[in-house]
């Protein structure tokens, strides 16, 4: 703790001090701990008083330093680049004046903003590394005409300021990426005539993934200046100022690089270098002049300077700047696995309290498709509604109640259904060789991907689940999605086809990236008929049809792998680490053991049709919907198992299940759901006061709700043969 100003004479002075407080003496600032206050004049009296009331508490303890080492900031850094011992004494003389009678102490910052001697010495601020004492102490020490200075480090304003960020930066869940970016940093900076060195990443991933903070990260890790370029800056008309903004960018850049690690950070990426076929005037200019620029970057062999692009589109972006030598890394950040949720939600617990009931699993495994700004929203929710129930630490019902309140972002900018209806095995009555088969179908692939693997086993990359209207077929993959806690992608036909020629193929391909994005994941087709119907040789609707069934072949012929272990480094000779050459980045993310016990990496293709025959036999072929599943009617057991669970959530009395079960053949489990909503209705209509159903409104409502199946319906199946 310090009062620094040149023009107070002792600090040993408390009744001066005080007096000259009162009076209004202006002070530079008031300095303790590791941080600077300050202060062009004294506005109240009592503020300042309280100040010199902690002052004086610990100036007994105060000695003179003897010697003294700085990191200077100046307005000017070329004055003194490669300066001799005479300027080197001299700017230690002119930090000697500045610094006079202050109390110093290591890692204490002055700033000398609205100093007439910093002003005159084009010194800004002054950052102690390390004071010394004829006591040995290294704490508090006031600077007198005696103290020994030492310069270890100048650097200029300019950088200094693009260097400052308080709030401290942490990530998790991202590590493998940290470690590759890192390696690229140091690599960039060390190795200025490495023929095939890297200029430019190219950041890409779902929006909220990481990728600005991951930008800010490195540039604290490395003290690099960041110099963030928003596109409101160069995006100001179509008369080339942007790009000439973009251009003295860049010689900022190549200045700064002297100094130290320079990072320019270009944030969506896509709007400002689109695709040629979306590209205005302006960000054709603004496009050119990138390329030029980092052309140079790379020709020139100037070290040191490193531009990240980040984009959520990464396929809207101008080829020409995803070649060599400009953006020729490119990193997907994706979707985070569960694992990797619960990294990025111990994080985010550090500054909260948490009471013991609620544990990272858990919250991990409720929210599948969460990024990581999802997963901050998500605690922020939580923390606001436990603060106005007035409690001391988070507990489940805070995180409940938040679940229902943030959406994850995935799920407003896509079309399909992401959204999962909770349902559990136990919640559906019957089928029990059914819900078997589909569990070694679907869920076995996610829960035991290490046991098929060491069996030489493949998993299922597709299945068709068929059979009659009403069998639940969509209800038990929302089961097989529930049980096994993946997301889940649900498409119809009336969400894809579209007025437009191409756009229900756009719409095709985005779902499978979305799908692998999100992975593990369960990517639905319901009524898949309508889609992938057989080819026929007429008819505009049939061409269509054709187009879609070529798109989603292409597709599955795809799925097999997340996009983060599909991106391969394009070239070998960019890899940092000689011995990684082979190996591609992709494969690091997934090293780490802890990543292992999931099958991150699944999409599962699930079609659902009561016209399998009406299906092409290519999208039935081995490797894409290979497992056919036929879903029957409910028998006479499975029948009272569905009726014994409706009937469980109503208010009945003497409700013979056996018989209804019996009377109910060929009904399937919609049939019998709607059979007990229209006994309810029967029971509200001869008496709107009525508290109870009995058997006699399940007997009318059998006159009223006749069965949807019949034997030659199943026959139909029955005969129905499937290549």
């Amino acid at each position: 703790m310090c009062v620094c100003s040149h023009f107070f004479p002792r600090i040993s002075l408390p009744g001066a001090f005080k007096k000259n407080i009162i009076s209004g003496l202006t002070l530079k600032s008031i300095n303790y701990s590791k941080g600077s206050y300050n202060f062009t004049a004294v506005q109240e009296a009592v503020t300042m008083i309280s100040l010199y009331d902690l002052v004086m508490n610990t100036s007994r303890n105060i000695v003179e330093a003897t010697a003294v080492h700085l990191f200077v900031v100046v307005k000017d850094r070329e004055k003194y680049v490669n300066c001799d011992t005479a300027k080197t004494n001299l700017l230690c003389k002119y930090c000697q004046n500045m610094l006079l009678n202050t109390c110093v102490s290591p890692s204490l910052t002055l700033k000398f903003s609205k100093s007439r001697l910093s002003e005159l010495y084009g010194i800004s601020h002054v950052i102690i590394q390390d004071c010394e004492t004829s006591s040995g102490d290294h704490l508090n020490a006031l600077v007198t005409y005696q103290t020994f200075f030492t310069i270890k480090k100048i650097q200029s304003e300019d950088f200094y300021d693009l260097t400052l960020n308080p709030r401290h930066i942490s990530l998790g869940g991202i590590d493998p990426i940290i470690e590759k970016l890192c390696s690229i940093m140091q690599w960039n900076k060390c190795h200025k005539s490495l023929p095939h060195r890297t200029v430019g990443v190219l950041l890409h991933g779902p929006s909220g993934c990481g990728k600005s903070s991951l930008g800010k990260f490195l540039a604290q890790k490395f003290e690099a200046a960041f110099i963030n370029i928003e596109g409101s800056e160069i995006l100001l008309s179509d008369d080339g100022s942007g790009s000439a903004a973009l251009s003295k960018i860049f010689s900022r850049a190549c200045l700064l690089s002297k100094e130290g690690s320079v990072i320019i950070f270009l944030d969506e990426l896509d709007m400002l270098c689109p695709a040629k076929t979306n590209a205005s005037v302006g960000s054709k200019q603004i496009t050119n002049a990138l390329i030029t620029e980092m052309d140079n970057l790379f020709d020139q062999n100037i070290s040191g300077v490193l531009v990240i692009g980040t984009t959520s589109a990464i396929s809207n972006i101008n080829s020409l700047l995803r070649r060599p030598g400009r953006f020729d890394q490119e990193v997907l950040i994706n979707v985070p696995t569960k694992e990797q949720r619960a990294l990025i939600l111990e994080v985010l617990f550090n500054s909260m309290t948490i009471q013991s009931d609620i544990s990272l699993s858990e919250i991990a495994l409720w929210t599948p498709g969460y990024v990581g700004s999802d997963l901050k929203a998500l605690c922020e929710e939580a923390l606001c509604h436990s603060s106005r129930s007035h409690k001391t630490a988070l507990d489940r019902a805070d995180f409940l109640y938040a679940l229902h309140r943030v959406v994850p972002s995935l799920r407003k900018s896509t079309n399909c259904c992401l959204d999962i209806q909770q349902v559990s095995w136990e919640e559906i009555g019957g089928l029990e060789e059914v819900k078997c088969e589909i569990r070694q179908s679907i869920e076995w692939p996610f829960l035991y991907p290490e046991v098929l693997k060491s069996m030489d086993l493949s998993a299922t990359k597709g299945v068709l689940l068929y059979g009659a209207p009403g069998c639940c077929k969509t209800t038990l993959v929302r089961a097989a999605a529930t049980s096994c806690h993946v997301n889940f992608i649900s498409l119809n036909g009336a969400q894809i086809y579209s007025p437009y020629v191409g756009e229900s193929e756009r719409i095709i391909s985005e779902t499978f990236q979305k799908a692998r994005a999100l992975s593990p994941c369960i990517l639905f087709f319901d009524e898949i008929e309508s889609l992938v119907g057989k080819r026929t040789s007429a008819g505009k609707q049939s061409r269509v049809q054709e187009r879609i069934l070529s798109t989603m072949l292409n597709e599955m012929d795809g799925i097999g792998v997340r996009l983060d272990q599909k991106v391969k480094v394009t070239n070998d000779s960019n890899n940092i680490d000689e011995s990684q050459a082979m190996k591609g980045f992709a494969e690091a993310p997934f090293e780490n053991n802890s990543l292992k016990s999931c099958n991150s990496s699944a999409v599962i293709v699930i079609g659902a049709t009561n016209r399998p025959d009406m299906i092409d036999s290519a999208i039935l072929r081995p490797g894409r919907m290979d497992k056919l599943v036929y879903v029957p009617p409910p028998d006479e057991q499975s029948r009272r198992s569905i009726l014994e669970l409706i009937i469980s959530s109503m208010a009945t009395k003497d409700i013979d299940i056996t018989e209804l079960s019996r009377k109910t053949e060929y009904y399937s489990g919609a049939d019998l759901k709607n059979l007990c909503k229209e006994a309810g209705l029967i029971c509200l209509r001869e008496n709107s006061n009525a508290a109870l159903i009995y058997q006699a409104h399940f007997v009318k409502a059998l006159e009223v709700i006749k069965p949807s199946l019949n034997e030659s319906i199943l026959q139909q199946y029955n005969r129905l043969t499937i290549k």
